[in-house]
């Protein structure tokens, strides 16, 4: 077949271009039909899959729609890279201000075809997919036993962790399989330019690759010299420095160019490290300098979260049976990784390899294994039960994968409430001012006034030097549960101080708050000419100040008289008259008194609005309190206290303004 192909090249076009695309086509059709059929399904499913979790709210701005923001600004000629998100250190809000990423613009005319959130995440499972044979092809450089190949690249393409970097956004780190892969199959086959032009694409595709690209070639200089080929390779090697110190020189360039301060926030800094840290900021060679001169903070470094760390690494080697361990590229590769994720940052994804921090490594994981593979499959046992044991280690990382999915919530759900958000949305003018909550971003991204508060410590750090950001208007869902954290919380902070004076509510429905600046008028709804307000807090929203959450009640079986059973949820509502309704249970132990009163509260300091003792009685009972908000109010605690000894259990508090509507469950 190859043969035909070469001959129609000839001609359509010359035999210069014909004969090493020819070449390549016979060098890479060696890919089994079964591997192309494995990345096609991942590509399709993995597709569908973070499209809906798009549609659903799940992804936030600071993994997805600044990315968007970024791609969607430069082509419309309104800035270059701006992220859209307010970060004291690189006001101009360029990604190069705080990032290097030269690979990145080659999504720009891939973003161009189709301009919309959708495009990103089709092209990055195209690239985590189409990584899936080059596992293969660098497997059987090493390896002439297919099973074993087929193992590494099923290994790979299950792998829990680029399961779930797969349905974490979008990054520029997506290439790195991609490119590395490529980069070591040429260094494999000897084609050294080749290698050398994919090395330096993977050095300028985030700076961090920098020092683990490093790792990798002192692995491979070890691995030349106990193979006697160092001498032979030394040009490659001092090459392949230059471009590593020629990269750190210009990303460093870029990044002062762009950003007003360099190196890692203090809040990314691991906390023992953090009262040494002038400045807010330090670069990883200044941390790594002050370690060096305090040794006796290694041991306080490693302690910290010591357990987890271990348990991570050797689950994120598992898959490979641990065999990259022994090969030199990949210790290569892990010491600079691991140096940094256990000793200077306090950022729990790395050292977990959540998020897209695995794309880092995986790529070196598996080569290693390949190499590994290469040396020892002469003396690995043969027949079913190897394959047996292979099939066991696959359906187990399959398995860990799908959990890994689900235990970060990762379920897309669409529904009235999602399709109301959306009209709220659509309501705000295309190029009006626009500051969005963190799970709206992305839906908001692709204008080119839109911006999200990513961090409220950073946030804040901008605040002081810059003031408060004044949009025209400003949009949060306080009922989102997509994540655990509460994005509307920052947001309502910032904004609803403002209320009254600078912004009004303009629109309301559901929990969806659309302010708008200069508005004096009353709210409208969204979907309904009239917002309807039931909103139910279940049992785990709530802080318990003694008890905990059992079965799904918050149950405090004692405690001193007069004292706080529980609080929050901190919630929002517009003005209006309300009834808190608590499903509690206070029997006081037979006693025939109360030992339990309720109260809504507001503000800063808890003002009680409005309070109810508990009825003596046996069993759950319902205990209503009216209360009237004269203005909307940030921050509503619906809490109990004590009153006498026995046991007290809050099952829900449900909250419904005057006129009857629809229950919405949190």
């Amino acid at each position: 077949m190859d043969n035909r192909l070469e001959r129609l090249g000839n001609r359509l076009l010359p035999d210069a271009i014909v004969t090493p695309l020819a070449r390549s086509f016979r060098r890479y059709a060696v890919v089994p039909w079964y591997v192309v059929v494995l990345a096609a399904v991942l590509f399709i499913g993995f597709a569908a899959y973070t499209i809906a979790l798009y549609e659903s709210f799940w992804l936030t701005g600071t993994n997805f729609g600044t990315y968007v923001h970024m791609f969607a600004t430069t082509l419309d000629g309104k800035g270059f890279l701006q992220q859209g998100k307010y970060v004291a250190g690189y006001p101009g809000g360029s990604y190069w201000g705080s990032h290097f990423s030269l690979t990145l613009l080659v999504f720009l005319p891939l973003f161009a075809l189709v301009e919309s959130p959708v495009t990103l995440l089709l092209w990055k499972s195209f690239m985590l997919a189409a990584s899936i044979p080059l596992v293969w092809v660098v497997a059987r450089d090493h390896i002439e036993d297919r099973r074993l190949a087929g193992f590494l690249t099923a290994s790979y393409a299950c792998n829990p962790f680029l399961w779930s970097a797969w349905v974490s956004g979008f990054q520029e780190q997506i290439l790195l399989p991609m490119l590395v892969l490529l980069a070591y199959h040429w260094y494999a086959n000897k084609r050294y330019r080749l290698f050398l032009a994919a090395f330096a694409l993977v050095l300028v595709t985030n700076e961090l690759m920098v020092f683990i690209g490093n790792g990798f070639l002192i692995g491979l200089a070890l691995g030349a010299y106990r193979t006697g080929r160092i001498v032979r390779e030394r040009w490659v090697f001092v090459g392949a420095i230059g471009l590593t110190v020629t990269a750190k020189l210009l990303s460093g360039v870029v990044i002062d160019r762009f950003g007003r301060v360099s190196g890692i926030p203090e809040v990314a800094i691991a906390a023992p490290l953090q009262p040494f840290v002038e400045g807010g900021r330090a670069t990883a060679g200044e941390l790594l300098l002050l370690v060096l001169s305090r040794p006796e903070l290694i041991v306080e470094l490693l302690g910290t979260d010591f357990f987890t760390k271990l348990l991570y690494f050797a689950l994120f080697l598992a898959p490979v049976l641990f065999l990259a361990l022994i090969d030199e590229s990949t210790l290569g590769v892990l010491v600079p990784f691991l140096g940094f994720a256990w000793l200077l940052t306090g950022t729990e994804a790395f050292y977990t390899f959540g998020s897209h921090y695995p794309l880092y490594l995986l790529p070196f994981i598996y080569i290693g294994a390949s190499r590994v593979f290469g040396r020892l499959s002469p003396t690995l046992p043969s027949g079913r039960v190897l394959t047996a044991f292979l099939i066991v280690i696959l359906l187990t990382s399959a398995g860990a994968g799908a959990q890994t999915i689900a235990a970060e919530g990762a379920v897309p759900e669409t529904g009235d409430h999602t399709e109301t958000l959306a009209t709220a949305i659509e309501s705000v003018p295309a190029n009006a001012s626009l500051v969005a909550q963190n799970t709206l971003y992305p839906h908001v991204a692709t204008r080119p006034n839109a911006a999200f508060i990513p961090n409220s410590s950073l946030f804040e750090l901008y605040q002081q030097r810059s003031g408060t950001p004044k949009p025209e208007y400003v949009l949060l869902d306080t009922r989102l549960d997509t994540r655990p954290f509460d994005w509307s919380a920052p947001v309502r902070d910032t904004y609803f101080p403002l209320i009254g004076d600078e912004y009004g509510v303009y629109r309301y429905q559901d929990g969806i708050w659309l302010l708008k600046r200069g508005y004096n008028g009353s709210p409208i709804g969204i979907t309904q000419s009239q917002s309807r307000e039931r909103v139910v807090f279940d049992a785990t929203e709530f802080t318990a100040s003694n008890g905990g959450v059992k079965n799904g009640r918050l149950v405090d079986p004692g405690g001193i008289n007069g004292s706080n059973v529980w609080n929050g949820p901190y919630t929002a509502l517009p003005a209006g008259n309300y009834t808190a309704t608590f499903r509690v249970a206070a029997g006081g132990g037979g006693s025939n008194r109360s030992i339990a009163a309720v109260d809504v509260a507001v503000g800063n300091e808890s003002r009680t609005i409005a309070r109810r003792e508990v009825p003596a009685a046996k069993g759950t009972q319902t205990v209503t309190v009216p209360f009237t908000l004269e203005e909307p109010r940030n921050g509503i605690e619906f809490r109990g206290f004590r009153t006498g000894y026995g046991t007290i259990a809050l099952e829900s508090v449900v909250v419904q303004s005057e006129t009857n509507g629809t229950a919405t469950s949190r």
